[in-house]
């Protein structure tokens, strides 16, 4: 059964980074990404948004498909770890009412360095 755990978390976390990658380029769009990294201080906020577009939307499709799915995986640990660290951290722990704190964002990350380390799991179209 563990293969097919492995199977969860990585279609799981693909899809929320395929979302995540539709939000910054669609909804944000990029010049309003790269405001949003600005705005939170996020080193070289021009480079950050298209690498979260990129590493989100190409990694989140190499996660759902299984192929290079600890290298899509570890491709996302930067980009969680920048949100963990820059955004969400000053708000405390919870997600409570306009407070976006850290704790859906340290599950992602940690849930991501988890795919990287046990790999695609079942059902992947690359081993």
């Amino acid at each position: 059964m563990a293969d097919y755990g492995a199977l969860l978390l990585r279609l799981i976390l693909g899809i929320v980074y395929i979302m995540h990658a539709y939000l910054a380029l669609f909804l944000y769009g990029p010049a309003g990404m790269i405001a949003y990294q600005a705005k939170h201080g996020i080193p070289f906020p021009e480079i950050g948004a298209w690498y979260l577009i990129l590493a989100h939307g190409l990694g989140g499709i190499c996660l759902v498909l299984g192929i290079f799915t600890r290298w899509a995986a570890l491709a996302n640990v930067p980009v969680m770890l920048g949100a963990l660290l820059f955004v969400h951290l000053k708000n405390g722990f919870w997600e409570f009412n306009t407070r976006n704190g850290y704790e859906y964002v340290l599950v992602l990350l940690v849930a991501t360095l988890a795919s990287a380390m046990i790999g695609g799991g079942a059902l992947t179209l690359r081993r």
